[in-house]
C-alpha cells in the first residue's frame, strides 16, 4: 500500500480516540512539548500568517490562537477528512474566526510563494511520503525572514531497550483494546524508517534554510527542529 494511503487509513481509524490516546501515551507531556515548540518557533517569527501542516485535531493552531493573538490568519492543513471534521467542530464550538481549514498534501501546497511568516507541524514529517519535496514546498511558502518549526518522534540516546519495548509492545497492546492494534504498531515502524535528527537537519539546509536548530525533549524521545529562512 502506498504510504499516503497507509497514513490516511491509519489516522482515519484512530481519529475518534486520537486526542485521548495522545494524552495516555505521553502522560500528557505532549502538550508541554508542543508548547515548547511554539515558544521556540515564535522567537524567529516576524509577522504574517501561520500554516500548520498535518494539523489533525488542531493542538498547534489552538495554541497559537491563544498565545499569539496578533496572528490574524492561521491555516490548518491536513488530508484526513475525519481529523478535519473533529477540528472544524472544535473551531465552531469555541467560536474562533481566524483559523482556516485546507485539505491538501504537504508535497503540493496550494499557496503562493512567501505566503506565511511561519510554518509549524507536530508528529507529521515522519508520515510524509516525500520529505524532501515537502521541505522544498514549505521553504517556498515561507517569507524571508521566516521560520519552520516542527516536533517529531526520535530514538533516545539512553534507555533504548525500554523505549522500543514501549513502542513495539505496550502501545499496540493498548491499541488492540480499542480495535486499533495495527494503527499503533505503525508508530514504531514509521520511526524506524525515519531519518535521524542529523540527517533531517542536513536535508533542511539542502533545500535552502540558513540555520537549523535541534533540541531533544524528554531524554530524546521527541525532537524539536527550528529551521530559519
Amino acid at each position: 500500500m502506498p504510504k499516503k494511503e497507509l497514513v490516511l487509513e491509519t489516522f482515519s481509524k484512530i481519529s475518534n480516540v486520537y486526542d485521548h490516546m495522545n494524552d495516555i501515551m505521553t502522560l500528557g507531556m505532549h502538550r508541554d512539548w508542543k508548547n515548547l515548540l511554539i515558544k521556540e518557533t515564535f522567537k524567529f517569527y516576524k509577522g504574517s500568517g501561520v500554516l500548520d501542516i498535518g494539523s489533525g485535531t488542531g493542538d498547534l493552531v489552538f495554541l497559537i490562537n491563544k498565545k499569539y493573538p496578533e496572528v490574524k490568519k492561521i491555516v490548518a492543513l491536513d488530508i484526513n477528512d475525519n481529523m478535519l471534521q473533529k477540528l472544524e467542530q472544535k473551531i465552531i464550538k469555541n467560536n474562533i474566526k481566524n483559523i482556516e481549514i485546507i485539505k491538501s498534501f504537504a508535497e503540493d501546497l496550494p499557496f503562493e510563494n512567501s505566503s506565511f511568516g511561519a510554518v509549524v507541524s507536530s508528529y507529521t514529517v515522519r508520515n510524509l511520503e516525500d520529505i524532501e519535496s515537502s521541505f522544498k514546498e514549505i521553504y517556498r511558502v515561507i517569507k524571508e525572514p521566516g521560520v519552520f518549526g516542527f516536533l517529531e518522534l526520535s530514538e533516545p540516546k539512553i534507555l533504548k531497550a525500554p523505549f522500543w519495548f514501549y513502542m513495539d509492545k505496550v502501545l499496540p497492546f493498548f491499541g488492540k483494546k480499542i480495535g486499533c492494534k495495527e494503527q499503533y504498531e505503525y508508530l514504531g515502524k514509521s520511526l524506524r524508517a525515519f531519518l535521524t535528527p542529523e540527517k533531517i537537519a542536513l536535508l533542511l539546509k539542502s533545500v535552502g534554510f540558513k540555520k537549523v536548530y535541534i533540541a531533544k525533549v524528554c531524554a530524546g524521545v521527541s525532537t524539536i527542529y527550528i529551521a530559519v529562512k
